[in-house]
Protein backbone atom coordinates (compact mmCIF):
# COMPACT_ATOMS: atom_id res chain seq x y z
CA UNK A 1 0.00 0.00 0.00
CA UNK A 2 2.46 2.68 1.05
CA UNK A 3 4.60 1.17 -2.57
CA UNK A 4 1.34 2.32 -4.74
CA UNK A 5 1.07 5.78 -2.71
CA UNK A 6 4.65 6.83 -3.46
CA UNK A 7 4.12 5.57 -6.97
CA UNK A 8 0.94 7.79 -7.30
CA UNK A 9 2.32 10.52 -5.56
CA UNK A 10 5.82 10.40 -8.49
CA UNK A 11 3.12 10.24 -11.09
CA UNK A 12 0.93 13.17 -9.77
CA UNK A 13 4.95 15.01 -9.35
CA UNK A 14 5.40 14.38 -12.96
CA UNK A 15 2.15 15.25 -14.79
CA UNK A 16 2.44 18.45 -12.45
CA UNK A 17 6.49 19.33 -13.79
CA UNK A 18 5.45 18.01 -17.36
CA UNK A 19 2.72 20.46 -18.19
CA UNK A 20 2.16 23.92 -18.33
CA UNK A 21 -1.22 24.27 -18.38
CA UNK A 22 -4.19 23.65 -16.11
CA UNK A 23 -8.22 23.97 -16.55
CA UNK A 24 -9.96 25.64 -13.47
CA UNK A 25 -13.39 25.01 -13.00
CA UNK A 26 -15.45 27.61 -10.78
CA UNK A 27 -19.06 28.22 -10.03
CA UNK A 28 -21.04 30.94 -9.43
CA UNK A 29 -23.84 31.28 -6.79
CA UNK A 30 -26.49 29.96 -8.80
CA UNK A 31 -24.43 27.12 -9.98
CA UNK A 32 -23.36 28.46 -13.08
CA UNK A 33 -20.15 27.07 -14.02
CA UNK A 34 -17.35 28.77 -15.68
CA UNK A 35 -13.45 27.09 -17.35
CA UNK A 36 -10.54 29.06 -17.82
CA UNK A 37 -6.74 27.54 -18.72
CA UNK A 38 -3.96 28.92 -17.02
CA UNK A 39 -0.33 28.66 -17.27
CA UNK A 40 0.64 27.81 -13.72
CA UNK A 41 3.46 27.15 -11.31
CA UNK A 42 3.16 25.17 -7.56
CA UNK A 43 5.33 24.96 -4.51
CA UNK A 44 6.48 22.35 -2.57
CA UNK A 45 3.38 22.24 -0.81
CA UNK A 46 1.18 22.18 -4.27
CA UNK A 47 -0.61 25.38 -3.60
CA UNK A 48 -1.06 26.38 -6.83
CA UNK A 49 -0.41 30.00 -8.40
CA UNK A 50 -1.54 31.86 -11.68
CA UNK A 51 -2.27 35.10 -12.59
CA UNK A 52 -5.45 36.43 -14.28
CA UNK A 53 -6.90 39.83 -14.99
CA UNK A 54 -8.76 40.65 -12.11
CA UNK A 55 -11.95 41.41 -14.36
CA UNK A 56 -12.23 37.77 -15.87
CA UNK A 57 -14.81 35.87 -15.23
CA UNK A 58 -13.01 33.34 -13.46
CA UNK A 59 -11.46 35.65 -11.04
CA UNK A 60 -14.84 37.54 -10.25
CA UNK A 61 -16.41 34.14 -9.35
CA UNK A 62 -13.36 33.34 -7.14
CA UNK A 63 -13.89 36.30 -5.05
CA UNK A 64 -17.52 35.02 -3.95
CA UNK A 65 -16.29 31.40 -4.20
CA UNK A 66 -13.36 30.02 -3.57
CA UNK A 67 -14.24 26.12 -4.49
CA UNK A 68 -12.91 24.94 -7.34
CA UNK A 69 -11.81 22.16 -9.26
CA UNK A 70 -8.45 21.52 -11.39
CA UNK A 71 -7.54 19.36 -13.79
CA UNK A 72 -3.79 18.84 -15.35
CA UNK A 73 -3.04 16.66 -18.53
CA UNK A 74 -0.79 16.45 -21.52
CA UNK A 75 -3.50 16.87 -24.37
CA UNK A 76 -1.09 14.96 -26.56
CA UNK A 77 -1.05 11.52 -25.20
CA UNK A 78 -2.47 8.85 -26.69
CA UNK A 79 -3.31 4.90 -25.67
CA UNK A 80 -1.57 3.71 -22.52
CA UNK A 81 0.48 7.04 -22.05
CA UNK A 82 -2.98 9.33 -20.78
CA UNK A 83 -2.55 10.50 -17.54
CA UNK A 84 -4.11 13.24 -15.58
CA UNK A 85 -4.26 14.61 -11.88
CA UNK A 86 -7.51 16.36 -10.67
CA UNK A 87 -7.67 18.96 -7.70
CA UNK A 88 -10.41 19.86 -5.51
CA UNK A 89 -9.46 23.07 -4.21
CA UNK A 90 -9.79 26.66 -2.50
CA UNK A 91 -8.67 29.61 -4.38
CA UNK A 92 -7.84 33.18 -3.11
CA UNK A 93 -6.51 36.55 -4.28
CA UNK A 94 -3.11 36.54 -3.24
CA UNK A 95 -2.46 40.30 -1.38
CA UNK A 96 0.99 39.89 0.77
CA UNK A 97 3.99 41.37 -0.72
CA UNK A 98 5.76 37.96 0.27
CA UNK A 99 3.51 35.90 -1.21
CA UNK A 100 3.20 37.66 -4.34
CA UNK A 101 6.85 37.64 -4.23
CA UNK A 102 6.82 33.40 -3.80
CA UNK A 103 4.73 33.63 -6.92
CA UNK A 104 6.10 35.30 -9.05
CA UNK A 105 9.70 33.63 -8.31
CA UNK A 106 8.31 30.54 -9.00
CA UNK A 107 6.67 31.65 -12.17
CA UNK A 108 10.35 33.41 -13.19
CA UNK A 109 11.68 30.00 -13.02
CA UNK A 110 9.14 28.41 -14.94
CA UNK A 111 9.14 31.00 -17.76
CA UNK A 112 13.08 30.70 -18.10
CA UNK A 113 12.93 26.60 -17.77
CA UNK A 114 10.20 26.91 -20.93
CA UNK A 115 12.14 29.65 -22.72
CA UNK A 116 8.91 31.88 -22.78
CA UNK A 117 11.62 34.60 -20.93
CA UNK A 118 15.46 34.09 -22.06
CA UNK A 119 17.44 35.59 -19.28
CA UNK A 120 17.89 35.91 -15.20
CA UNK A 121 17.81 39.98 -16.41
CA UNK A 122 14.51 39.57 -17.60
CA UNK A 123 12.98 37.58 -14.42
CA UNK A 124 14.35 39.91 -12.63
CA UNK A 125 12.14 42.58 -13.60
CA UNK A 126 9.36 40.30 -13.89
CA UNK A 127 9.81 39.81 -10.19
CA UNK A 128 10.76 43.55 -8.99
CA UNK A 129 7.51 44.45 -10.62
CA UNK A 130 5.13 43.16 -8.24
CA UNK A 131 3.24 45.88 -7.99
CA UNK A 132 1.99 45.02 -11.09
CA UNK A 133 -0.64 42.61 -9.16
CA UNK A 134 -1.80 45.10 -6.70
CA UNK A 135 -3.96 48.17 -6.25
CA UNK A 136 -5.23 49.65 -9.88
CA UNK A 137 -3.16 47.24 -11.95
CA UNK A 138 -5.53 44.92 -13.75
CA UNK A 139 -3.79 41.81 -13.05
CA UNK A 140 -4.00 39.64 -9.65
CA UNK A 141 -2.01 36.49 -8.60
CA UNK A 142 -4.25 34.00 -7.27
CA UNK A 143 -3.49 30.74 -5.61
CA UNK A 144 -5.33 27.43 -5.26
CA UNK A 145 -4.50 25.14 -2.14
CA UNK A 146 -5.77 21.81 -2.27
CA UNK A 147 -8.26 19.85 -0.33
CA UNK A 148 -8.63 16.50 -2.61
CA UNK A 149 -6.13 15.47 -5.28
CA UNK A 150 -6.57 11.91 -7.67
CA UNK A 151 -5.17 10.79 -10.54
CA UNK A 152 -6.36 8.89 -13.63
CA UNK A 153 -6.75 4.90 -12.92
CA UNK A 154 -5.72 2.32 -15.28
CA UNK A 155 -8.54 2.48 -17.64
CA UNK A 156 -10.73 -0.61 -17.69
CA UNK A 157 -12.83 -2.06 -20.34
CA UNK A 158 -16.86 -2.28 -20.68
CA UNK A 159 -17.84 -4.19 -24.23
CA UNK A 160 -14.76 -2.74 -26.42
CA UNK A 161 -15.07 1.07 -24.70
CA UNK A 162 -13.13 2.41 -21.93
CA UNK A 163 -14.35 3.11 -18.13
CA UNK A 164 -12.14 5.96 -16.79
CA UNK A 165 -11.95 6.12 -12.93
CA UNK A 166 -9.53 8.04 -10.57
CA UNK A 167 -7.50 6.89 -7.13
CA UNK A 168 -7.35 9.81 -4.00
CA UNK A 169 -3.61 10.68 -3.93
CA UNK A 170 -2.68 12.23 -0.44
CA UNK A 171 0.07 14.77 -1.08
CA UNK A 172 2.16 13.95 1.90
CA UNK A 173 4.56 11.12 2.25
CA UNK A 174 3.01 8.16 4.07
CA UNK A 175 4.54 7.41 7.24
CA UNK A 176 7.01 4.56 7.17
CA UNK A 177 6.19 2.03 9.76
Amino acid sequence: MIALSLDNLHTVQKILDENLYMTISVSNSNGNPWIANLFYVYDKNYTFYWYSPKNSRHSHIIRTNPDVALAIFDSTATGDDVDAVYIQANAYEVSSKSELLKGLTLYGKKLLGTHFIRSYKAIEMFIKRYQDFKGGSPLRMYKAVPKKVWKLAPSKAYHEKFVDSRIEVPLHKPLMV
